[in-house]
């Protein structure tokens, strides 16, 4: 655990990180003669990797990177810090040592005590964190490819250790208190109940969410919740505990998604050939974070799926055509980015299958639900406008000599990356509703995040917002499935009814 000095540091620089301050740093060890800043710092971001660093910027444009252990004291000041320098990316600085890749991916759950938790953006940025019960500060969903690493980051901070949890909850949830209909179902209720929290649940929570399973004495209680923790390994679910110091009964239970077994999948001929169909399509579409672990089941299909037709059945198929590595092909967007260069681009149009050749000044890049996009001045449409790289078929970066491109101080990448279909720029904005019912109801709000909610007289929820693609929120919206119905506009409702009828021809095997 770190000195109080240094913990004083980390909560010093968490602060002005958190406030949008710039810092003052007295003389610390190890830094040559005349590099330590004579005036203050902006405070870019925190990181740690077995010990913890800062990120500061001294105006006008110097990056450095500097120890805690070797800043003899900082003190928050009150001017704004600035943004960061171009090419530094603070949420990757502070992520890279836990989101290293050498392992798969995981959430652990990282508890701050109150006095932490409004410096967790700055300690965990980019965690999903909920307000924990009682004095349990705030709990935070962290993912990490190094669990070990992100323990001793909680342990430095005073914070005990992270706790293994996959699931990520937005909020804690309560199983029906009725008993269900048979004993297996009852056994997925617990599971699901054990699935949704946060952390290891003590038996004296599971017995205060399902009363009428765990009735009468404490013995009898006791031998009721043995019963099911055999029956629930035997559903297949590992069932572990973890010890939880200052909690009533001590124990804590978990169930490990990872570890759970379900039973062997058995696929008739044609609907092995469907998702054969569907997935092949996937892995050809874009290099996206899961694409391993689809050709590995591809793979699996192919061996152990009975009828699949014999073109399906060549292994060959699962080589990706047309598009080259995006790998090659991002790092020459960055270089042509940095350099403020504008690109060429061959690049497919989806709707016709046709290559046209684009002139666009990249403004910046990000991650779009597993695909890489990029986005800037296209010099064809003037306008901003969005591109898939896995859609480009060439690249090439201009080097006549001229001034270098500027990006709009307004520029937000994460317009391009959080944009979802229905916001796509083929329309003018218009207004459509959509109505959420059952359990469709309850999740609205993460459905259609921007849409502006309110229950209707039959429990559920109308959702209004400005769309641009009405198609895509068509296609959506009857994706969801019946407990979702689009109200308006009449011209959205007319375009799902001629997706329906072209389906339903589709599938009696005439044309619509």
């Amino acid at each position: 655990m770190p000195a109080p000095s240094t913990r004083r540091l980390i909560f010093t620089l968490g602060r002005a990180l958190v406030r949008g301050r710039s810092a003052r740093l007295t003389r610390a060890r190890g830094w040559p003669a005349g590099a330590a800043p004579h005036g203050p710092v902006d405070v870019l971001a925190l990181a740690f990797d077995g010990a913890w660093r800062v990120a500061t910027r001294e105006r006008p444009a110097t990056l450095r990177v500097l120890a805690l252990d070797g800043i003899a004291g900082a003190r928050a000041t009150r001017r704004r810090a600035g943004p960061p320098p171009p090419g530094f990316d603070p949420l990757d600085f502070a992520r890279s040592a836990w989101l290293d890749g050498s392992s798969a991916a995981r959430t652990v759950t990282v508890r701050l005590p109150a006095a932490l938790a409004p410096l967790a953006p700055a300690l965990l940025p980019g965690a999903r964190c909920v307000p924990g019960s009682g004095d349990e500060g705030v709990l935070c969903h962290v993912r990490t490819s190094r669990p070990d690493l992100l323990s001793a980051l909680t342990a430095s901070l005073g914070a005990g250790r992270a706790l293994d949890c996959e699931s990520m909850p937005t909020a804690r949830t309560r199983p029906p208190a009725a008993r269900p209909s048979s004993a297996q179902a009852r056994l997925l209720g617990l599971a699901t109940f054990i699935l949704s929290q946060p952390g290891p649940v003590s038996r004296r929570r599971i017995y205060e969410a399902f009363p009428d399973d765990y009735a009468g004495s404490a013995e009898a209680k006791e031998k009721k919740f043995s019963r099911d923790k055999r029956d629930l390994e035997r559903l297949g679910f590992v069932l572990d505990r973890e010890d939880v110091p200052g909690s009533e009964d001590q124990v804590g239970y978990f169930i490990d998604a990872r570890a759970s077994a379900l039973p062997p999948l058995e696929l008739a001929p044609d609907e092995a050939a469907v998702v054969w169909t569907a997935g092949v399509s996937a892995l050809r579409a874009s290099d996206h974070p899961l694409r391993d672990e689809l050709e590995s089941a591809l793979r699996k299909l192919v061996v152990g799926a009975k009828g699949l037709p014999p073109r399906a059945a060549a292994a060959e198929e699962l080589a990706a055509e047309g598009a080259p590595a995006s790998g090659a092909l991002l790092d020459r967007l960055v270089d042509a980015w940095e350099r403020r260069r504008t690109v060429t681009l061959d690049y497919v149009r989806i709707a016709t299958g046709e290559v046209v050749r684009r002139d666009v000044d990249v403004y910046g890049w990000g991650r779009r639900r597993g695909e890489w996009i990029f986005a800037g001045h296209c010099h064809l449409r003037g306008a901003e406008r969005v591109f898939c790289l896995s859609r480009v078929r060439a690249l090439k970066v201009n080097a006549r000599l001229r001034d270098p491109y500027r990006i709009p101080a307004a520029f937000d990448v994460r317009r391009w990356t959080r944009q979802q279909i229905w916001d796509y720029d083929v329309h003018p904005p218009r207004e459509a509703a959509v109505r959420f019912r059952g359990s469709l109801a309850r999740v609205a709000g993460q459905l259609l995040p921007a849409a502006r909610l309110r229950p209707d007289a039959d429990g559920g929820r109308v959702a209004r917002l400005v769309v641009r693609n009405l198609r895509g929120l068509v296609r959506q919206a009857l994706a969801w499935g019946p407990e979702a119905e689009l109200l308006e506009p009449a011209e959205g409702r007319a375009m799902a009814r001629e997706m329906l009828a072209t389906l339903a021809a589709a599938l009696d095997g005439r044309a619509p």
